[in-house]
């Protein structure tokens, strides 16, 4: 059985460089589950561990930036996104989440593509924060440099190119997806890339679709 991982950030920029952090997601999940009688569901929000940062730490400890447009962005979400960005007690120092996160790998079952939504954006964060701990090695133990995957590029790739929304609803149902996912939200973002994967597994293995 091969065990994938899927992680995505939610971040103060777009420089991969200096963008201080706010959240990751990481999920692992295995390719026979997608095919069996017991599919991945809206339910496996569950198996989605988030770890969330102190930006201010980031910003007086490392120099990283909160970019101006980003942070407008963010103000103009809804009251249930800001809530989940805000600065909580249990934010994790960037030291901190090195450890954490080595430890979910070490328990996790051997990894063997890691995968984001293009290769260009989370993986060389993820990256840059071990860099900073002088823990690198240690991401690549578990995460190979090569092994990296995105999804994008296979979601595109499955549909020759001519797929007009990538996102699309994972589920029969557009309407009712649209009411239960949140966007801007890290865990829910990997799942529902975790389920357009397993959707078009099963398309290709003429299965029925999950229902939300």
């Amino acid at each position: 059985m091969r065990h994938d991982l899927i992680i995505d950030f939610e971040t103060m920029g777009q420089d991969v460089n200096k963008c201080a952090v706010i959240d990751i997601s990481a999920m692992v999940f295995n390719w026979d589950k997608m095919t069996s009688n017991d599919p991945y569901t809206l339910a496996d929000i569950s198996k989605c561990r988030k770890f969330k940062f102190d930006v201010k730490q980031q910003v007086q400890k490392y120099g990283w930036e909160i970019d101006p447009n980003t942070l407008a962005f963010w103000n103009e979400q809804s009251k249930e996104v800001r809530r989940n960005i805000a600065p909580k007690s249990s934010d994790l120092s960037v030291s901190d989440f090195v450890k954490q996160f080595t430890d979910f790998l070490i328990e996790a079952p051997t990894i063997k593509y890691w995968w984001s939504r293009s290769n260009t954006f989370d993986p060389m964060i993820l990256s840059r924060l071990f860099q900073s701990q002088n823990k690198l090695p240690h991401m690549e133990q578990h995460l190979k440099y090569w092994s990296v995957r995105d999804t994008r590029t296979y979601i595109d790739a499955k549909f020759n190119f001519e797929l007009k929304k990538n996102g699309f609803a994972p589920c029969e149902n557009d309407e009712k997806w649209d009411s239960v996912f949140k966007a801007h939200d890290s865990s829910w973002d990997i799942l529902a890339d975790v389920l357009r994967l397993q959707s078009i597994v099963r398309a290709e293995n003429d299965m029925e679709q999950i229902k939300v």
